[in-house]
């Protein structure tokens, strides 16, 4: 095994010397000294992985595992930059190491254990013993302990786990779902290894069924072969649907009541008399003046009114905001009409949902100055409580147009009214993440007579 000197770099990565860190009891003496045999251990199967005698291996699963992305005319740069990143090297790596088959001689991992097992000391082998028994599972978080590790069901058999993670633990939140290389670490616990694949929430049935399909199609072939071999048959599977919901989801396509494309439209006027122009707005039928001083342009429809944009003012200009084009060019020529020369439109800005996509998934740097600012939060959290318990007796699209109260009763839309809940749940996790105010969503089980999940 690699002697570690006092004077050495701690190899749990802290930056501190090992007789600083990990070498100052026997504990961390004993966790350092399998930091280091799992880092040579690593390394000496990399370097047998990447020998010649592999090239059309990687040649072809380096097709299998980016899927249908590579095969276009040419690479994009997000794409290109993706599989240059060392998160994708090391989910590439440990499925090449440890799923990809070498022409039915088994892993990269078994050939290398067969053949060069003299190299490996005793710490060595059994570090690659237990990692070769590990394959990625799809799991959901219902628990955190922030710093130490997380609390897993496995969502093919129901097994719960607590798997030990300081890092991943800080940005992992309730009810993400991952897929996961769980391992032994070979004190009795288990670890992450291999890269996580962290997908949205509300993806967990489609991702369960996509599985289930795969499995049954796989059982009619293989009908002798567990889940272990069915699931390290489809490790890429997990990196397809990682690219496909997260990497590069497709923009959904959402559109009016009147079934044009959403897209956000600021339609910009310069005008002088921004007081005139107001009064004889708010004097129109269709306009409703809201609290902060703007206008709500709604039109009468056969279920009442819905609003089509909101009109507000500037110093010597007059913005419409509404979503869609035809909805600003109906805007810029009602304007026109109405008040004449006291505008002249200037230009339209465009927004598509896409665009706006992609501005929401770019994370928030937080201020430093924020951080340990005093705001009181009680006015974000009134105005949740007030919209929950609105929310508990409205009819929700994904609960087939039931409330809440209603889905509770019902054994059939209970379990997706349980989902509902999970991904809320998540959401304003994840935003609290990000510097939001958090929220106890506690209270809304109990309302509605359910037990949260393992809570």
């Amino acid at each position: 095994m690699t002697v570690i000197g006092p004077n050495d770099p701690c190899p749990c990565g802290s930056g501190r010397k090992f007789k600083h860190c990990c070498g100052g009891s026997r504990e961390g003496r004993v966790g350092a000294l399998a930091s280091a045999a799992r880092e040579s251990a690593i390394r000496k199967l990399l370097a047998f992985a990447f020998q010649s005698a592999f090239d059309e291996d990687h040649t072809v699963a380096e097709i299998v595992f980016w899927g249908d992305r590579l095969q276009g005319k040419s690479r994009s740069h997000e794409l290109q930059w993706l599989m240059d990143s060392e998160d994708a090297t090391i989910k590439y790596n440990s499925w090449f190491l440890f799923d990809w088959d070498v022409d039915g001689a088994g892993t990269v991992a078994d050939l290398f254990l067969d053949e060069e097992s003299e190299s490996l000391n005793p710490h060595e082998r059994e570090f690659l013993m237990r990692l070769a028994k590990a394959h990625l599972r799809l799991y959901e978080v219902e628990a955190i302990d922030r710093g130490r590790g997380v609390q897993l069901t496995d969502l093919w058999n129901r097994k719960r786990m607590f798997v030990i993670e300081r890092t991943a633990s800080q940005q992992i939140v309730t009810w993400d779902l991952l897929g996961a290389r769980v391992a032994s670490d070979g004190a009795g616990g288990l670890v992450f290894e291999g890269g996580l694949y962290l997908y949205p929430a509300e993806a967990k049935e489609h991702i369960v069924l996509h599985f289930r399909k795969l499995h049954r199609r796989y059982q009619r072939k293989f009908p002798t072969d567990d889940s272990a071999a069915f699931f390290r048959k489809h490790g890429m599977v997990f990196h397809h649907l990682w690219l496909d919901l997260v990497a590069f989801p497709e923009p959904p396509h959402v559109t009016t009541s009147e079934g044009h494309t959403l897209m956000f439209c600021r339609v910009l006027f310069d005008a002088a008399h921004i007081d005139d122009i107001r009064e004889t707005l708010i004097r129109q039928p269709d306009i409703r003046p809201l609290e902060d001083g703007r206008l709500s342009w709604r039109e009468r429809t056969e279920h009442g009114g819905q609003e089509i944009g909101i009109w507000s003012f500037e110093e010597q200009r007059v913005v419409f905001e509404t979503t869609s084009q035809e909805r600003a060019a109906n805007g810029r020529r009602w304007l026109e009409r109405l008040v004449g020369d006291l505008v002249r439109y200037r230009a339209t800005a465009l927004e598509t949902l896409d665009e706006t996509m992609n501005l929401l998934r770019t994370p928030r740097r937080p201020d430093p100055s924020e951080e340990h600012a005093d705001v009181d939060t009680a006015p974000v959290r009134e105005l949740y409580d007030r919209h929950y318990q609105t929310w508990l007796d409205r009819p929700v699209p994904a609960l087939g147009n039931r409330t809440p109260r209603a889905a509770a009763r019902t054994r059939i839309w209970r379990p997706r009214l349980i989902d509902l809940l999970k991904r809320i749940e998540n959401g304003s996790e994840r935003a609290a993440l990000a510097g939001r105010p958090p929220y106890d969503f506690s209270w809304i089980w109990r309302e509605l007579g359910l037990d949260r999940p393992h809570s």
